[in-house]
């Protein structure tokens, strides 16, 4: 049979954390829980589940700890959700056997779609579904930097699993303190913005101005190729992202000589690799 290691971050996460650790206790081998330092009863409520618990300093966002948690699991495959995700219930069923089937196939990772919903619960469509997600693979295949918003790197094979296989996302406000927050620690952290669309990259470039255009370039992208998944809320969702984007790189274009240099170094380099945070 092959094991697998849970890991999820948590600050402050007792009003959530139970009902995942309830999710994900019948389908995994380990729970790894790595804490900022909650002063509610978190780590009380993973202990009662049997997780292995690590302190450690809050970032206000997970990535600078992913290393570091990789090096906690004591098998090979990794299941990572976040507090507020759960997996569909045909994903819940079938993870062993994917794991079983992927070592026996040379696969290291999978990608997997994820479901936005509203607070209300209704999903999010439109341009930015599905949103592809690698969240369970081998941990000495991947490796994180450490940047805000980062997808793993994989050194090898990922799987592609189809759209009936997801993962459920159920904190979507349309705005927050915390949005901000990652925006100035994204502006400071990315050096140079790619993506393969052409047109995206040139409206990116002269974002704020850009706003309006972009707004409706994404929404007539997503109908030029024919997608039919489309509603309201994905408007809103849209309008959002593309008022966060502004902020990045309004951000970008007025930070200084000292931040574009400490900037390249970390995309370079990576946070985790820099200040040594994998231990």
């Amino acid at each position: 049979m092959t094991e697998i290691s849970f890991i999820t971050f948590t600050r402050n996460s007792a009003h959530r954390l139970k009902g995942l650790l309830e999710h994900v206790k019948d389908i995994v081998d380990e729970i790894i829980v790595v804490d900022g330092y909650s002063t509610d009863e978190t780590m009380d409520i993973a202990r009662s589940y049997g997780a292995k618990v690590y302190e450690r300093k809050p970032w206000g966002y997970p990535e600078p700890d992913r290393m570091f948690a990789l090096k906690q699991a004591s098998y090979d495959w990794i299941l990572y959700l976040d507090d507020d995700e759960r997996l569909c219930s045909k994903l819940k069923k079938d993870l062993r056997s994917l794991v079983k089937s992927a070592d026996a196939n040379n696969i290291y990772a999978f990608s997997i779609v994820r479901v936005n919903l509203t607070d209300s619960g209704r999903p999010i469509l439109g341009p930015f579904y599905p949103d592809r997600q690698i969240r369970i693979y081998r941990k000495d295949k991947v490796s994180y930097k450490g940047l805000i918003h980062e997808m793993p790197k994989v050194f090898g094979s990922i799987l592609t699993l189809p759209e009936d296989y997801y993962i459920l996302h159920f904190k979507n406000k349309f705005w927050s303190r915390k949005m901000t927050q990652y925006a100035y620690i994204q502006s400071i952290q990315y050096y140079r913005y790619t993506h393969p669309s052409t047109i995206r990259r040139i409206l990116i470039h002269f974002l704020p101005l850009s706003s309006i255009i972009y707004y409706f370039y994404l929404l007539s992208a997503h109908s030029i190729r024919g997608e039919k998944l489309f509603n309201v809320e994905a408007m809103l969702y849209t309008f959002r992202n593309v008022l966060y984007d502004s902020l990045v790189f309004t951000l970008i274009k007025l930070r200084d000589t000292k931040y574009e240099k400490i900037a390249k170094l970390l995309s370079e380099k990576g946070l985790i690799q820099i200040m040594g945070l994998d231990s």
